[in-house]
């Protein structure tokens, strides 16, 4: 199973999370961190993105999942 899609042409990057080690806090807190780059639906065990500035796609993808590893490492 892939954790990052990305969807260039909808401009969208789908994430999903292990919940054994990421907790829905944690991703919550990311949510709110990044609500002025991005907007996020979560839908059951996944986790939709739309850049709100000219961010790529795939870079907000991989710094959001970064973010909540960070998060859940301290």
């Amino acid at each position: 199973m892939k954790r990052i899609i990305i969807e260039r042409k909808k401009n969208q990057v789908q994430l999903s999370f292990n919940p054994l080690f990421y907790k829905s806090y944690f991703i919550d807190a990311a949510i709110q961190d990044f609500s002025k780059i991005c907007d996020a639906k979560k839908m059951d065990d996944m986790l939709l993105l739309e850049p709100k500035t000219d961010i790529d796609v795939e870079t907000l993808g991989y710094e959001f999942y970064n973010y909540v590893l960070c998060l859940s490492k301290n």
